[in-house]
């Protein structure tokens, strides 16, 4: 499993789902360090994400700052991506442990982990 870092727990934020969201794209990208993709438009609703698709045409958003350009509207990826998004309901408790572009690799109490976008979480009141 991808694993963007190793953060201190001081890093670390508990949040409440304030809705119910399940990512509908079961086929997503996944990016491997020197992997080369080919890119679109950047995401005018969430800057700092563009639209990628790979030698077999499975495509997706991925942070700007892990590609490196390479011409063309042709980048490589620096590092590994896992583009799994975290199936939240309401009420949920997650702890984000890195915050990206207003998105947040959170995990559940099941131990599962994944992207949620920020608007879907509340911060736990005493955080």
């Amino acid at each position: 499993m991808w694993k963007p870092w190793e953060p201190s727990d001081s890093a670390r934020m508990n949040f409440t789902a304030n809705a119910d969201y399940e990512e509908k794209n079961r086929h997503a990208m996944h990016l491997t360090a020197g992997q080369e993709v080919t890119s679109g438009p950047a995401d005018r609703t969430w800057p700092g994400w563009i639209w990628a698709c790979d030698a077999d045409g499975r495509n997706g958003y991925v942070p700007a700052e892990i590609l490196e350009p390479l011409g063309e509207d042709r980048w490589a990826a620096m590092e590994d991506f896992d583009p799994t998004v975290l199936k939240v309901s309401r009420g949920d408790k997650v702890t984000s442990v890195k915050q990206i572009h207003g998105w947040h690799w959170c995990k559940n109490a099941a131990e599962e982990e994944g992207w949620v976008a920020g608007y879907l979480l509340r911060p736990e009141e005493g955080a």
